[in-house]
């Protein structure tokens, strides 16, 4: 792997590259940077925010790189959506063979603009009110992504990279992302 390639809108995914920059001892590069720094066609990991069901700058990175790998960084305890699902079925990977993670990161909104700080507020009113709707049958992490979501707050863990230090140890690898993930939260 040439790089890790990312983008991040209030830090949390700048963190893990970083992070994962350190544990791998592949540099990291926010991708106005890697973009001046990499030729066409680098073999890259690539780390993105997730803003209104896709990840901020994936597509054009696509068109740039081949990406062997990717996380994507948002707020739910999970990751869902169609390339979840796929990839949940393919034991990780897309259909076609590149490794997707999912990375639970955090919310600044002082940190958005106003444009985004008013989209999140729609979505955040949207999400607690469906959380609260459960009741009691909320689990700890949707009540932990409410609470988030009402106060802002950071979720970034360095333990949650454990499985794409392994990924990065384990190559080479051959699998190249080709889809643009679509994602729920």
């Amino acid at each position: 792997m040439k790089a890790i390639v990312y983008t991040s809108k209030t830090g949390s995914t700048e963190r893990y590259a970083q992070m994962l920059s350190k544990a791998t001892g592949v540099p990291a590069y926010p991708a106005k940077e890697a973009s001046k720094r990499l030729p066409r066609g680098s073999e890259v990991f690539y780390m993105g925010w997730l803003r209104a069901g896709s990840v901020s700058g994936l597509a054009g990175a696509m068109e740039r790189y081949t990406i062997r790998g990717a996380a994507i960084v948002g707020i739910s305890p999970a990751g869902n959506g169609d390339l979840w699902t796929e990839a949940k079925i393919n034991g990780g990977f897309s259909d076609s063979g590149a490794r997707l993670f999912y990375l639970r990161g955090g919310y600044a909104p002082d940190k958005l603009g106003r444009v985004d700080r008013l989209l999140m507020r729609f979505m955040a009113n949207a999400v607690i009110k469906k959380i609260q709707a459960k009741g009691d049958a909320a689990t700890e992490e949707e009540r932990d992504m409410m609470g988030v979501f009402q106060n802002g707050g950071d979720l970034v863990q360095e333990e949650a990279l454990a499985d794409i230090v392994e990924w990065f140890r384990s190559g080479p690898h051959d699998g190249v992302l080709k889809a643009t993930p679509t994602l729920d939260i």
